[in-house]
């Protein structure tokens, strides 16, 4: 059953989760004691189920960190020079990546919890008595939004080795693997039946949801970050003519751009207080985190010789140069300044360079151009680009993206991966590997050896 097998599994992990959610800043969300796993499929009621969808939610927070510090590393934004962990390098700079390897779990474990969470709250919402229907569709639409979310999450890492969709209840039962195309029509179906869903939420979901959601909060907003989560899905598999239809049904607003509309989004969000988490990508020494140099260096030069405002606002060059294994960097990453700083799950300023990718698809430049500049000005403080702009928009693409969205998700790595560029990202040291994707978990092959998924092999890396 997906990794879940031989670790003690219990659904009432992401249930307790749910009274850490409830101290992230200002969600009402009482703790109902970790109700058992009996009380939620036998007699399930609205408290029960609107804490572990707060589980659900608390669950998707715990991988967050991941996907911007290791696929950070792979697509050479950040570097993790820990002194006392030296398989941040060996591992994720050099390999190769085994399946049993340092770090190759990448929250496969956590995911399926999470989905597994996610498939009880469905079996049970239609018997909860203190629901009207409205309410269960809001459940439904949301906990299936969050699902896609966290199937798309482990695609983007394994990528042509797909995954597991299928998530038994029974232990003993292994979904089957599907490949990556099959995974994304899928997780294109799980989100489109989440919109259906939540169009017939009413005007209110029945739970708490965290200050992270604040403007998207209603059935009627968050359907809004449903379509913006499903048009990056279509981004990645280039159905520009798919991603355009989401985008326009989206929150992407590109009237009167600021600093606040860019930043407009969705964000798991953090505090200090007992029982909560804070960010673990906070290191302001730092100790362990810090930019490849490149990110300021290769930053283009707004009209007064100045760094892109991306740039110098995200990383500044630090008193503290860290130094392991050959390699070192005094370029101090800004994009996290407290514990508590959120972590965005997708925000405006993405969508609109989502736009900008879809268009050029499409072959529309001059609506490529008008985006891309949208954002290149507002938060680089660029020039903008000319209308008749003769260059490959794909580079200025890639460019804008690298540095509004570095160290939020593991874009670039992925970027590069969609484009063939991976060959472009810069090695520190000739020993240095870049890697495409990150092989199945040893657990998940240890249950399949009278069939291995092709996933189950060393990375070895160019």
């Amino acid at each position: 059953m997906t990794a879940l097998r031989h670790r003690g599994f219990r659904l009432l992990t992401g249930i307790a989760a749910a009274t850490l959610l409830g101290a992230c800043q200002a969600a009402d969300i009482a703790n109902f004691n970790s109700p058992s796993t009996s009380q939620l499929e036998n007699a399930p009621n609205a408290a029960t189920v609107n804490t572990t969808v707060a589980g659900l939610l608390a669950g998707s927070r715990g991988s967050a960190g991941t996907w911007a510090s290791t696929l950070g590393i792979f697509g050479r934004e950040i570097m993790n020079l820990d002194g006392a962990e030296p398989r941040n390098v060996l591992a994720f700079l050099i390999g190769p990546l085994e399946p049993g390897g340092f770090g190759t779990d990448m929250a496969w474990t956590n995911t399926y919890r999470n989905l597994r969470t996610g498939y009880t709250i469905l079996d049970v919402v239609d018997k909860v008595p203190d629901y009207s229907a409205a309410q269960r569709a809001g459940v439904k639409g949301f906990v299936k939004t969050f699902m896609a979310h966290e199937y798309l999450n482990q695609l983007r890492i394994r990528d042509t080795f797909g995954l597991v969709f299928e998530v038994p209840k029974d232990p003993t039962k292994q979904g089957a693997f599907v490949t990556r195309d099959e995974a994304y029509t899928k997780i294109a179906a799980l989100y489109d039946e989440a919109k259906a869903d939540l169009a017939a939420a009413g005007t209110a979901f029945p739970f708490a949801l965290t200050t992270g959601f604040t403007g998207f909060n209603t059935p009627a907003n968050f359907l809004r970050v449903n379509r913006a989560l499903k048009a990056r899905l279509e981004i990645y598999r280039g159905r520009w003519s798919d991603a355009l239809t989401a985008l326009n049904e989206s929150f992407i607003n590109t009237a009167s751009p600021s600093a606040t509309t860019m930043q407009t989004g969705v964000f798991h969000v953090f505090s200090t207080a007992s029982g909560d988490a804070t960010n673990g990508l906070f290191d302001p020494a730092p100790r362990a985190i810090v930019a490849v140099p490149e990110f300021l260096t290769e930053a283009r030069s707004r009209a007064d010789g100045s760094r892109d405002l991306r740039a110098s606002s995200k990383a500044v060059v630090g008193t503290v140069n860290l130094a392991t294994q050959g390699i070192s960097s005094n370029v101090r990453p800004t994009v996290y300044p407290t514990n508590v700083t959120p972590i965005p799950i997708i925000r405006n300023e993405e969508l609109i360079l989502m736009r900008a990718e879809a268009h050029l698809g499409m072959g529309n430049r001059a609506s490529a151009i008008a985006d891309l500049n949208v954002v290149r000005t507002t938060s680089g403080g660029l020039p903008a680009l000319a209308a008749d702009f003769s260059g490959d928009l794909v580079t200025e693409i890639l460019y804008d993206r690298r540095y509004s969205l570095f160290f939020e998700y593991g874009h670039r790595w992925v970027d590069a991966r969609r484009y063939n560029r991976l060959g472009e990202l810069r090695k520190q040291l000739p020993s240095h590997k870049v890697f495409s994707l990150v092989p199945i978990p040893v657990d998940e092959c240890n249950q399949r050896t009278a069939s291995l998924p092709k996933g189950c092999v060393n990375v070895l890396g160019n």
